[in-house]
């Protein structure tokens, strides 16, 4: 499970989408964490507020990847769990309030523990900064639970697949063809389908819609900060898109992306407590 070279154009990636059956994965977004007991709950390094909770991924149970035995690079644990928390201000401004340091968190763990309810004292999500609510007063200081299963699939740079079509072909050999709604009725069918990835073909247009969360590979480069961070070799340890199929509240700088990253001189080393998460949005 490796990370392929700054500036290479197709990179494989492990793709995580929501599992449709009744088992329990360990990997997830939302709900409550497994944080094992000796380790506290993150807070906010300025404010001192807990952050939120927003993912766990258990690195035990995902797949091999085609770089995996490229000996020059860094290794993901064949072990543990990753748990990833920011601060779901209102703004999204994860670079100011004190930096992505004092925003967001990635914590490992050799081993899961029981679920962990949040703090009493956690914010409501898209709270104001510095109050408890405020902003767009959501009501919730916890995202509901949705189980994720994983799929390796290859991700592309926009000079190497400008129109999708490369991205489509790599997720259909992993999980199959996708369905396709056309046409005026389409928008009906799909609210009747509520399919987890598909293509919508419309006026001329092919566009595939789906949640890219993922492991590794290139990332989505939205405003530009993926980009360079990737073209100076920074390694995207988790992708999370915006997803309201898990809450309406999901979204992360209005339908953008919470991107948290590692350099690989940490990522050998196991230092996770130096990863940081940017967000940006579409």
């Amino acid at each position: 499970m490796r990370q392929g070279k700054p500036g290479r154009q197709r990179q494989p990636a492990i793709w995580f989408r929501r599992r449709e059956d009744e088992k329990s994965s360990l990997s997830r977004l939302g709900g409550r964490p497994t944080l094992p007991p000796d380790i506290e709950w993150p807070r906010h390094g300025q404010a001192d507020t807990p952050l939120h909770f927003l993912a766990q991924i258990d690195l035990s149970t995902l797949p091999w990847t085609p770089l995996h035995n490229a000996p020059e690079e860094p290794m993901l644990p064949k072990r543990g769990v990753l748990f990833f928390f920011a601060d779901m201000v209102e703004e999204m401004l994860w670079g100011e309030n004190g930096g992505p340091f004092a925003t967001t968190r990635v914590i490992f763990a050799k081993q899961a523990g029981p679920e962990r309810a949040p703090p009493d004292d956690t914010p409501e999500i898209l709270h104001a900064f510095g109050d408890r609510a405020g902003g767009f007063e959501t009501k919730i200081i916890e995202y509901p639970p949705m189980a994720l299963e994983s799929h390796v699939i290859d991700t592309f740079g926009k000079a190497a697949d400008p129109d999708a079509a490369a991205l489509v072909a790599s997720i259909e050999k992993a999980i199959g063809p996708l369905p396709v709604f056309t046409g005026p009725g389409s928008w009906n069918a799909i609210a009747a389908a509520k399919p987890r990835e598909y293509i919508h073909e419309l006026n001329g247009r092919r566009e595939l819609i789906l949640s890219l969360h993922q492991m590794l590979g290139i990332a989505t480069n939205i405003q530009g900060t993926a980009a360079q961070l990737q073209a100076a070799g920074t390694i995207l340890l988790l992708q999370i898109d915006s997803d309201t199929s898990l809450h309406q509240e999901f979204m992360f700088c209005d339908m953008g992306a919470a991107q948290f990253w590692i350099e690989p001189a940490d990522l050998a080393k196991g230092r996770f407590y130096k990863a940081w998460g940017t967000t940006e949005g579409g």
